[in-house]
């Protein structure tokens, strides 16, 4: 038995059970470090949430239902169920129906569902919580029969997936191009050019689904052609902030001194990473995938530190870094490797080079937001750092392809 059909029967049981004790409360089902919860009243789902990207979940069930829906982030709080209690004002205010509301409310439901029922293993706990009564969260209860046709609905979509080996493609991965006019002249035809169009490095396979307005199944089934053949890589990024906390991320940007760091690497992938991690927190970032032909604007940057990669097709990062330690303008900027290779030999002679530090590719964002602050801000403190990254972004942000 397949793990997504385990996962439905867990799932599909537990859902039976809530509904018929006509339970209040919030069901937590989690699997590793990811958590989804869902919350009922009196047996019938209120809302569901959690996982890797709620927030984008949410933003793209508004604009597939009610594109047009504008709200004020002062109608905001940083309270439980945002999302939910955002819509019931907007009932309220005459601003969407009451049937848009709930295909809101379906889509985001129907997203979750396919989470948790492709994880291979599950836990589940039941927490007790009253919630609102008030004629409009009634009105907005998903019933057991809703309930049922939207798993249902996410099963199909699974299922279909597995069918076709797409079921290992999470569509909350970000597709990134690595070879952009060997994509174009792969296929002409007019979804390859629009999908070309998409993938700039922010949207996720679900988003891409909403923008072409097609299948889940033909958007993963293209993207993985392309990953076979060499000519996207699949990314791992954070999730949006909510709206509230993006309002103040501008203070929390303002308290960061603006400094200048570059990467000196060939891979797109890692300056994709380093300016995810690191630009929110208020740094400038530079990203040279040419070490020869990026000398030139490296000198006219003039960066507060640079990460260095050691292998790169046309010359090695120990060339870079005595190149560099032997000009002036260079001799007393930090200077990282940022490498996959990590021995003891490696270490050695990067230091002899005239490296300051030596940081292994494991894509940690707070071992390279220790590195950063170490060298370019040495009086603010890790913990401070930290915080700040904590509340600027949730950052998971992992490569999970060559």
């Amino acid at each position: 038995m397949s793990a997504p059909t385990i996962g439905y029967i867990k799932l599909a049981n537990t859902l039976s059970i809530v509904s018929k004790k006509q339970v209040t409360g919030k069901l937590s089902v989690a699997h590793g470090n990811q958590e989804w919860q869902l919350y009922f009243l009196f047996g019938h789902l209120l809302y569901a949430s959690g996982g890797l990207h709620p927030t984008r979940r949410w933003y793209r069930a508004v604009k597939k239902h009610c594109p047009n829906f504008k709200f004020e982030v002062n109608q905001l709080t940083n309270s439980q169920l945002w999302e939910y209690k955002l819509l019931q004002t907007a009932i309220s205010d005459n601003q969407i129906t009451l049937s848009e509301a709930k295909a809101i409310l379906r889509t985001i439901a129907e997203e979750v569902f396919f989470a948790i029922i492709n994880q291979p293993g599950l836990t589940r706990r039941w927490h007790p919580q009253k919630h609102s009564t008030s004629h409009t969260t009634l009105s907005l209860l998903l019933s057991r029969r809703e309930i049922k046709e939207v798993l249902a609905s996410a099963k199909i979509l699974s299922k279909s997936l597995q069918n076709e080996g797409l079921s290992h493609i999470d569509p909350d991965v970000v597709p990134i191009v690595k070879n952009k006019d060997k994509l174009l002249n792969q296929e002409k035809s007019e979804s390859v050019l629009k999908i070309n169009k998409l993938l700039n490095g922010k949207r996720t396979i679900w988003d891409i689904t909403l923008e072409m307005k097609i299948s889940l199944q033909a958007v993963t089934r293209n993207l993985y052609s392309f990953k076979k053949l060499g000519l996207i890589d699949l990314i791992k990024v954070e999730d949006w902030l909510p709206p509230s906390e993006k309002f103040h991320l501008p203070a929390i940007e303002k308290s960061v001194k603006k400094v200048k760091i570059a990467c000196i690497d060939d891979s797109y992938s890692t300056g994709l990473l380093l300016d995810k991690i690191i630009k929110p927190l208020g740094y400038e970032i530079l990203h040279i995938q040419d070490p020869i032909k990026g000398l030139a604007v490296l000198e006219e940057c003039q960066p507060d530190l640079i990460f260095l990669d050691l292998i790169m097709p046309k010359v090695s990062g120990y060339t870079i870094c005595e190149f560099l330690r032997k000009t002036t303008t260079f001799q007393d900027i930090p200077i990282v490797f940022f490498s996959t290779q990590d021995s003891i030999i490696d270490r050695t002679r990067a230091r002899i080079v005239g490296a300051d530090d030596y940081l292994f590719k494991s894509y940690d964002p707070e071992k390279i937001l220790e590195v950063v602050e170490k060298y370019v801000n040495p009086k603010r403190s890790i913990n401070q750092s930290k915080s700040t990254l904590e509340e600027a972004y949730n950052l998971s942000f992992i490569a999970v392809g060559s």
